[in-house]
């Protein structure tokens, strides 16, 4: 009855549990058990469609083969279909949010980044709003937020701000996020009542780490040292600990001074630095890749409008699935999770039926 690939998902974690068994390494148990950790819940949730299909079908042959004037056991056999159809609906739903397709850097911590577009002030404030909905998901999914670098504007909107967030699967969530965001409302300053349109791009970058095999080369990277500044570009200190990176082949830049100590605030820029260089390269290598197998499916090119947040009509629209959602204000607070919950199982929906078509 399931069109969802149960027997796969049993079959890998019988496997994994193998492999457990017959495995004295530590590193190698250490990732074993975190392949099994993450598969385990999938594990779970494919029993429990399986069971839901046997009693199912158990109750239908009962059904055929009771006296029409059993009436209570005819009552109970149809009642508990009912049931394990309702619970068969729901851990198929729950099971598919698991299966869109993976990508080798889904368990990266990530630097998120979030600039202001068209619209002038409506737009850095809109960037200010959008990273507290990011940070709130973040909460809710176990995840740690933490602001590298700061642009702020005169009437306290983001031009720009960086962000590490970092925790269990980060990229996995974050990754649908990448691209150009549209928002229309009617800006708090609007004395005349009309909706304006304003955008922001959001980027999203795997976060590299020190043990990774991507270095950049330290003659490639120009360092400028300079006094922190505030609000308005006022220095707020005297010491040259805010600290800028340049890598010149590519012209890619990163700063940092929202640390008070210049060793922090460089490796806080390296970093930064290092993960744009590399999601540089991976972006072209990417797009060569799909150009090799004429596939444009799931582009997430960051020139593209990925959403529009309408608030006169309380809908958002991901212009990439022509999926909408309402209520706005939750979605804002938070609720972002579950849209991306929806967009995992569309993702799910596509890569299940690109399986079937092999």
């Amino acid at each position: 009855m399931s069109r969802l690939p149960l027997q796969d998902i049993i079959e890998k974690y019988n496997q994994l549990n193998e492999k457990l068994a017959n495995t004295s390494d530590t590193e190698k148990l250490i990732e074993l058990s975190k392949q099994q950790n993450k598969i385990g819940v999938q594990y779970e949730l494919a029993k429990k469609i399986l069971d839901a299909e046997k009693s199912i079908s158990e109750n239908e042959e009962l059904l055929k083969e009771l006296e029409s004037g059993d009436t209570e056991m005819l009552e109970l056999a149809k009642m508990d279909i009912e049931e394990q159809k309702e619970i068969f609906s729901k851990s198929e739903d729950e099971l598919l949010t698991y299966l869109s397709p993976e990508d080798p850097r889904d368990d990266s911590d990530i630097l998120l980044e979030i600039r202001a577009g068209a619209g002038g002030d409506e737009s850095s404030l809109f960037a200010v709003e959008m990273l507290k909905t990011y940070s709130i998901m973040a909460e809710k999914l176990g995840l740690k937020v933490q602001i590298i670098d700061t642009s702020i504007n005169g009437i306290g909107g983001y031009k720009e701000v960086v962000a590490e967030v970092r925790g269990n699967g980060a990229y996995s969530w974050f990754k649908y996020e990448s691209g150009v965001h549209r928002v229309q409302r009617v800006p708090a300053t609007e004395k005349q009542g009309r909706i304006h349109t304003s955008t922001i791009s959001v980027a999203i970058m795997p976060l590299i780490k020190d043990n990774d095999d991507f270095k950049l080369d330290p003659k490639e990277v120009e360092i400028i040292l300079s006094t922190s500044s505030g609000k308005g570009g006022q220095s707020v200190n005297t010491t040259y600990s805010a600290v800028k990176m340049v890598h010149t082949p590519t012209g890619i830049e990163a700063q940092s001074q929202d640390e008070r100590n210049q060793l922090q605030n460089k490796i806080k820029c390296m970093a930064v630095l290092t993960s744009r260089v590399y999601d540089h390269f991976e972006q072209i290598r990417q797009d060569e890749e799909r150009k090799l197998r004429q596939d444009q499916v799931g582009n997430n090119d960051r020139s593209e409008k990925i959403r529009t947040y309408n608030f006169p009509q309380d809908r958002l629209t991901d212009h990439r699935y022509s999926q909408n959602w309402n209520q706005l204000p939750v979605i804002m607070s938070g609720g972002i999770k579950e849209v991306i919950e929806d967009i995992r199982k569309l993702e799910a929906e596509r890569n299940i039926a690109n399986l079937n078509k092999k």
